[in-house]
């Protein structure tokens, strides 16, 4: 019993100090990221990215079958927003004549500090649903951060893929229509 007792805690004290080891901070949807979010949120609605209608067009998943893209500049510092439209009767007339109806997410790209991941130029990327509650992924994770950084699917996965070696598609013209400039 006297030597049983302090293995018991020895194992348990080198199980906590492993477990601390692993658990290294989410990439994404930690309080942080959600945090900064919710501010780029407030800031898109201030700079009117997030109520300037623009150009739609056909797309496809893994966001709406018909978007719209907004560029602009909150802080200096280069934000994409891509509004996704999906639903029973889904075209670029119908939400035209009704975008909330339709309206599902709206998904951004935001460039953050020099170094906040380098590895993929610096972008912080979240999903909202259309009153600005974050998505959350099907392990209940909110999508906000370096999504899904360093899975084979996901935001990060798929954008390496992108022309131009930023990560941004709208270098491809045939994929998108035209990107609407917000000064």
């Amino acid at each position: 019993m006297k030597i049983i007792l302090p293995l018991t805690i020895l194992l348990i004290s080198l199980s906590a100090h492993a477990a601390d080891k692993t658990m290294m901070k989410a990439p994404f949807g930690n309080p942080d990221d959600v945090a900064y979010a919710s501010t780029l949120w407030d800031e898109m609605n201030k700079s009117g990215l997030n109520k300037m209608p623009a150009t739609l067009y056909v797309g496809g998943p893994p966001h709406g079958k018909v978007r719209e893209v907004l560029e602009g500049k909150i802080n200096g510092k280069r934000v994409i927003v891509k509004r996704n439209y999906g639903g029973e009767g889904v075209s670029v007339k119908t939400v035209a004549a009704n975008r909330s109806k339709y309206l599902k997410a709206i998904t951004v790209m935001a460039k953050r500090e020099a170094g906040y991941d380098s590895d993929n130029k610096d972008w912080f990327w979240a999903k909202y649903k259309p009153n600005g509650e974050l998505h959350a992924n099907p392990k209940g994770m909110l999508l906000a951060g370096r999504v899904a950084k360093g899975m084979k699917v996901g935001c990060i996965a798929c954008h390496k893929s992108a022309s131009g070696n930023d990560l941004v598609f709208i270098h491809n013209k045939e994929a998108n229509a035209e990107v609407t400039i917000v000064k």
